[in-house]
C-alpha cells in the first residue's frame, strides 16, 4: 500500500532535528516549508541514510551543507573542523541515528512503530542516495547560522492508508447488480500533488 504523508507525521521530525542539534551541538535550526520531491540525489555536501521497517518501509536521510556540519561537529567535539573527512562522516552517521531515533520515539506515541538499520554516509552533493525507487520523498528543510540542511523521508509501503490515521480494514462492498463499474484513478498518479496540497494547506 502506498503511503500518504499526513501532516501530523512532520512534527516528530521537526522536534527531533531542533532538539538534537540544540542539545548536542548548541546549534539552532529553523524549519522551512516541507515539500514533496522525487529526486534521489544528495541535496547537500554530506548525507546520512538509514533504512526503516515496521509500520512502513523506506528510508530517512539527513543531508547537510559543509558549513552546517562543520559547525555542528566542531561544537559537539570541542575541536575546530575546517574540512570534510572521516570524522565528519562518522558524526553524520551518528546524527542521522540520533534524529531518526528521537523521531521514531515520538512516532511510537502515535502508535507508529519503526525499526532502523545501521546508517550509511555519502560525501558529495548531487550523488545518488539510495531512497526507494518508487514513492515521493517528503523533504523538510532547515536553516542554521552556518548553513542549510534537510531531512528526507521516503516510505513506499504502509500498514495504514495515511500516516497518523490508523484505518481499520473493511470488507469490500458488494457492487449493485445493475450499476456499471466506475473507473478508479491510479492511486499513485497524483500522490505528489495531493500530499503537497495537504502540506501547503497546513502551513498557510
Amino acid at each position: 500500500m502506498a503511503i500518504k504523508y499526513d501532516v501530523a507525521f512532520i512534527n516528530p521530525f521537526l522536534e527531533a532535528v531542533i532538539n538534537v542539534l540544540s542539545t548536542m551541538a548548541m546549534v539552532s535550526a529553523t524549519p522551512g516549508r516541507p515539500y514533496i520531491n522525487t529526486r534521489r540525489t544528495a541535496q547537500c555536501d554530506v548525507t546520512g541514510l538509514i533504512g526503516i521497517t515496521g509500520h512502513a518501509e523506506g528510508t530517512i536521510a539527513l543531508s547537510l551543507s559543509k558549513g552546517a556540519i562543520l559547525r555542528i561537529v566542531s561544537n559537539m567535539i570541542g575541536e575546530e573542523y575546517t574540512e570534510l573527512n572521516n570524522d565528519i562522516a562518522d558524526a553524520v552517521g551518528e546524527l542521522t541515528n540520533m534524529i531518526s531515533g528521537q523521531a521514531r520515539q515520538n512516532l511510537s506515541t502515535m502508535g507508529l512503530n519503526f525499526r532502523a538499520s545501521t546508517p550509511s554516509v555519502v560525501i558529495g552533493k548531487g550523488l545518488r542516495v539510495a531512497h526507494p525507487a518508487s514513492g515521493p520523498i517528503l523533504t523538510i528543510p532547515f536553516t542554521t547560522p552556518d548553513g542549510d540542511l534537510v531531512v528526507e523521508i521516503c516510505f513506499v509501503r504502509s500498514q495504514a492508508v495515511a500516516v497518523g490515521k490508523e484505518v481499520s480494514p473493511q470488507a469490500p462492498a458488494q457492487p449493485a447488480p445493475e450499476a456499471p463499474a466506475t473507473p478508479q484513478p491510479d492511486p499513485d498518479q497524483k500522490q505528489d500533488k495531493m500530499d503537497q496540497n495537504a502540506i501547503d494547506k497546513f502551513f498557510d
